[in-house]
């Protein structure tokens, strides 16, 4: 097994030196029946190929309103909030994590580690260099790309063109928005039609431009079965993110409809590019990154995922494919220091049944996440990361014993699939004390088993079980 550096929330505290760091703490001592609980379990086979029953099973009923989010602060109780108890838990805690997290318990080819923020103190690891497929938590990576890419302010425009020339024309030109609505569509047919009325037309073709990007493909370790229901393929345009097979066209008649209803007849629809030089006649603006960002992270939905992993490439500089993106994403976990050993990236949304992530990876990026403000304050807003047993893919999680005693003071992304089970996150510990922790298990036979198990890490990272 290759060496590799602490995570960077061993960087955090002030004592950060050496090997005491690495287990136990400066000035500390394990007690004897720590002995030897660290041990790395050893893997015993190659882990069976993940694959969804329908695609990402974290899609459910709290992505049929996806919110708008607006908050900016951070949701996550501060420790002192959450301390009900002033013993140092570190001990216990160790001695349940090595219980809990044993191979007996969550099987053969599960990776995971739990890191002590203020110390940096391993408490409890388990092939945590060992990359897994890791489902929906590879939108932790897409999160943290997306905002260091683009920035949390930046917004993506959607204009309808028309060349003087040849008015007869209009171009709904998508721009990469996910969240682009048909109460936008609505308002800018509206002026669209004001617009070609006062140039004594009635009729006007439409014409959908969604060059922005490539011709859609289905990622690596994507099955062809779960193209458009799981995931639409990957257009520059779309309108309430309907999952359909031709997401450009879908959009294109919505808005001839809504020209229908604002007196102008779309006398066709179809796709093509925008002249140079055509001018802007009506336009609208998508959420913040952030707020994007925000959904995607508690929704757990895949094609804002996609939409976001391209986008990031393109702001950088890279063609919007799936070779851009991933290598835009490698770019931008090694600016940061990120180390992405055994990182790889198919796809924005974690479908891939060939992607792999190790928890260390997925604990760095959640350290250097908490440690940024600009970050923080966007990924830790209420309406983002899940918060257990209250929001997104947690709100039915963390709701009956043992684990419900952690509601609300766990935030983490999940990631499921038929055969993946992955929990990545920030435990607010009963004791004052904030923990960083990933679990992702491969060769699930139960995703109900599986979840109970990360859930009981989870809340056991606490100390409140």
């Amino acid at each position: 097994m290759s060496q590799r550096r602490a995570p960077r929330s061993a960087l955090i505290g002030a004592a950060t030196t050496a090997a005491a760091l690495a287990l136990f703490g400066a000035g500390s001592a394990p007690p004897a029946s720590a002995a030897g609980s660290a041990r790395t379990a050893a893997v015993r086979g190659p882990a069976p190929a993940p694959v969804p029953i329908a695609g990402d099973s974290d899609v459910g009923p709290w992505t049929t309103s996806i919110p708008q989010v607006t908050s900016a602060l951070s949701a996550l109780r501060s420790p002192t909030q959450t301390a009900t108890s002033t013993s140092d838990l570190t001990w216990t805690i160790r001695a349940r994590l090595s219980s809990r997290g044993s191979v007996a318990q969550i099987g053969d080819y599960a990776s995971g580690q739990v890191v002590e923020v203020a110390t940096g103190r391993i408490l409890w690891a388990k092939n945590p260099t060992v990359a897994r497929v890791p489902a929906s938590n590879e939108k932790l990576v897409t999160a943290f790309v997306a905002l260091v890419s683009m920035g949390e302010s930046t917004r993506f425009t959607t204009p309808v063109l028309q060349v003087a020339a040849q008015p007869a024309t209009v171009y709904l030109k998508g721009s990469g928005d996910p969240a682009l609505s048909s109460s936008q569509l609505t308002a800018m047919a509206s002026a669209v039609a004001t617009k070609v009325k006062s140039q004594g037309r009635t009729s006007v073709a439409v014409v959908v431009d969604d060059s922005l990007f490539p011709a859609p493909t289905n990622a690596t370790g994507w099955k062809a079965e779960w193209i458009p229901g799981t995931v639409a393929p990957v257009r520059a345009l779309v309108v309430d993110q309907v999952n359909v097979v031709d997401t450009s066209i879908n959009a294109g008649q919505v808005f001839a409809a809504k020209l229908k209803a604002a007196g102008v007849t779309a006398t066709s629809v179809a796709r093509g590019v925008a002249p140079a030089g055509a001018a802007t006649i009506a336009s609208t603006s998508s959420p913040t990154v952030g707020q994007l960002v925000q959904t995607m992270l508690n929704a757990s939905q895949n094609d804002y995922a996609e939409g976001l992993h391209r986008l990031s490439a393109l702001r950088r500089g890279h063609n919007a494919d799936w070779a851009g993106a991933r290598a835009n994403a490698l770019e931008v976990l090694a600016s940061r220091g990120i180390d992405s050993t055994s990182l790889v990236i198919n796809d924005g949304s974690g479908l891939s049944q060939t992607g792999r992530l190790t928890p260390l990876t997925a604990i760095d990026v959640l350290s250097t996440i908490r440690m940024t403000p600009a970050l923080n304050s966007v990924v830790f807003a209420a309406a983002a990361l899940p918060t257990a047993g209250v929001s997104g893919t947690l709100a039915d999680r963390f709701d009956t014993a043992p684990t419900n005693c952690a509601r609300s003071i766990v935030r983490a992304k999940t990631g499921t699939l038929a055969t993946a089970t992955a929990l990545s996150g920030v435990a607010s510990g009963v004791d004052g004390r904030e923990r960083i922790f990933s679990v992702i298990i491969n060769g699930v036979t139960s995703t109900a088993e599986s979840r109970a198990d990360v859930d009981a890490l989870a809340a056991t990272a606490t100390g409140c079980y």
